[in-house]
């Protein structure tokens, strides 16, 4: 068993060990499409944490039995504490910085993301309840964010959300992605059915300037543009006031008001729409279902696929010529 594994090398039945995300974006590089450069480090890393620390198995299972809103809470606290004390073993951070050197070093870092063995799947998604970590640099802060990952599997948020779906917390493993960091100039969500309708005759795609950080969390309201897929067109477009823009910087991000003549400015024209909109295609082909597929452009015009997961909310998927 590698304690790290790069995309290339992960396979398609290797859910337990890197998680949806990982092997979701495994298959993709595989296929050719463009994925960040990158590799995981293993669930079992992150379940031999749990397994070394009696008081942490013990929390998880108070948890597991607790109806309790204000006993969870205070769980989570203690079991966020016992995480940030635990001293990743030398060999594993050996190994994760020997392998990024493997890595082109990014002016801009690091991303170091979640990758869920719960993550991604077609009947759970656990989209947005664990952390991020975008920009990073150096030994000790990239440790410390594989740490702040494995956190935020536990947050109180993701405890609340594993307690509605009746999963149970020792099912949950993390494996942690690190990935190259990409100064995007656009980016964006696209889903390959309409969410809205449930059409899956249809693709929604929404964008922003810089990257997708203030999208994904809700900050910006982005642009939304519907199209369909047979014949490729756009039907719909609304304007959206993309009121912030987040540019990576060396060692963080910053997040500054958007210029007023790019706020009232689409982010895509209709060629760039059409290009992003077949990649989509082929993905949901290739992926077998529709899919929740982020994105970003970089400054040389080139798509990236940062992540692509099936749909679990279309309620009656249908297709409907229009």
């Amino acid at each position: 068993m590698h304690i790290v594994q790069f995309l290339e090398d992960i396979q398609s039945d290797d859910f337990e060990n890197h998680g949806g995300k990982a092997v979701n974006l495994a298959k993709l590089a595989r296929l050719g499409f463009n994925v960040p450069k990158g590799f995981s480090i293993s669930s079992a890393v992150f379940t031999q944490m749990v397994k070394k620390n009696q008081d942490l198995t013990s929390y998880l299972k108070k948890v597991d039995k607790s109806d309790d809103f204000e006993e969870i809470l205070g769980l989570s606290e203690s079991i966020q504490q016992i995480i940030d004390n635990y001293r990743i073993p030398d060999d594993v951070v050996s190994e994760i910085t020997k392998n990024l050197k493997h890595i082109e070093q990014a002016k801009f870092g690091f991303a170091v993301r979640s990758s869920a063995t719960i993550e991604d799947r077609r009947d759970v998604s656990f989209a947005g309840q664990a952390e991020s970590y975008l920009c990073v640099q150096g030994e000790e802060d990239i440790i410390g964010s594989v740490k702040k990952v494995w956190q935020s599997a536990f947050s109180d948020r993701a405890l609340v959300y594993l307690k509605t779906k009746s999963i149970p917390l020792v099912e949950v493993k993390m494996a942690v992605l690190l990935q190259e960091m990409i100064p995007a100039e656009i980016s964006g969500v696209m889903f390959t059915a309409n969410v809205v309708t449930s059409n899956t005759g249809e693709i929604l795609i929404n964008s922003t300037w810089g990257l997708g950080n203030t999208l994904v969390s809700g900050e910006i309201i982005p642009d939304t543009f519907v199209l369909t897929k047979r014949p490729l067109g756009v039907i719909q477009q609304v304007l959206g006031d993309k009121e912030f823009t987040s540019k990576p910087e060396i060692y963080n991000l910053v997040i500054t008001d958007t210029p007023e003549e790019k706020r009232s400015k689409f982010t895509l024209e209709d060629q760039a729409l059409f290009d992003i909109a077949e990649v989509g295609m082929k993905i949901e082909s290739s992926m077998e279902s529709p899919q929740d597929i982020e994105w970003c452009i970089k400054p040389d015009g080139k798509l990236v696929i940062l992540q692509s997961r099936p749909i679990t909310t279309l309620s009656e998927p249908s297709y409907r010529e229009e």
